[in-house]
């Protein structure tokens, strides 16, 4: 009979090694900190891609001459502006083919002589100033004859493409055009003209101011971009840390002997 005996068997926690609760909280908390970052960061570029984009800069108002001159390209889109000047004895432009809170409306635009110290070019200029709406029966009734010098704020909204004017019947003191389009209403108008035009805050007697424009949701796809990829980042360094647990989170045997 052989008098050897069999080895003792080793423990399972001494084949798979003692835990390292040292390395593995650092690891952890580096996952942690890794989807706390990348979450926030990525969310916080989210929302800016989905940001709300505001027609009206809630700037202080500026004078007409420090945002916009006539004869020069178009800008200054949604800025708060005054104006002074006189009411040009001159047709107004009156645009058919608008819908206004459900029912089909017809906009007033007058032509305001800004004074040659007022624009910045140092010779007068013509501003067409949007002075509210009516319903599409009233307005052929309502042009207002308007005289003399006027002061007005409002914000400057960019025009339209040019349409052809409506089929409607001719009005004493106005015109038909098709569309808010500056470039229309510089055939009717003296030159030099605003590119832009200005909504005024207070209509025109008789007429009711234009409704406040809505906001529009600007996607930013740049941003839309930086969500991802903090997403991602944050992940990824989240699967590192896991895998260096899995890995490194136990002694080796040879370490425990040594």
């Amino acid at each position: 009979m052989s008098l050897a005996q069999d080895p003792a068997p080793i423990s399972t926690q001494t084949e798979r090694g003692r835990l390292q609760w040292g390395g593995i909280a650092v690891a952890a908390l580096f996952a942690a900190v890794s989807l706390g970052v990348g979450g926030l960061l990525g969310t916080w570029q989210w929302d800016r891609a989905h940001a709300r984009a505001t027609p009206v800069e809630p700037d202080p108002r500026a004078a007409i001459a420090e945002v916009m001159r006539p004869g020069e390209g178009g800008r200054g889109e949604g800025r708060l502006v005054t104006a002074s000047g006189t009411w040009e004895a001159l047709p107004a432009a009156l645009v058919a083919g608008k819908e206004i809170e459900g029912e089909e409306a017809v906009l007033l635009i007058l032509p305001l002589r800004i004074g040659a110290d007022d624009t910045g070019t140092g010779e007068a200029g013509t501003l067409p100033v949007l002075a509210g709406w009516l319903p599409a029966a009233l307005a052929p009734d309502a042009v207002p004859e308007l005289a003399g010098d006027a002061a007005l704020t409002g914000y400057v909204r960019g025009g339209e493409g040019s349409a052809p004017p409506p089929g409607e019947p001719d009005v004493d003191g106005a015109f038909w055009i098709g569309s808010m389009s500056t470039a229309v209403l510089a055939q009717q108008w003296p030159a030099p003209l605003y590119s832009y035009m200005v909504v005024a805050d207070e209509p025109a007697q008789g007429w009711n101011a234009l409704p406040a424009p809505e906001q529009q949701t600007r996607l930013d796809f740049q941003s839309l971009t930086y969500s991802v990829e903090w997403w991602v980042f944050g992940v990824f360094g989240a699967v590192l840390a896991l895998r260096w647990i899995r890995d490194n989170g136990r002694a080796r045997p040879a370490e425990e002997d040594a």
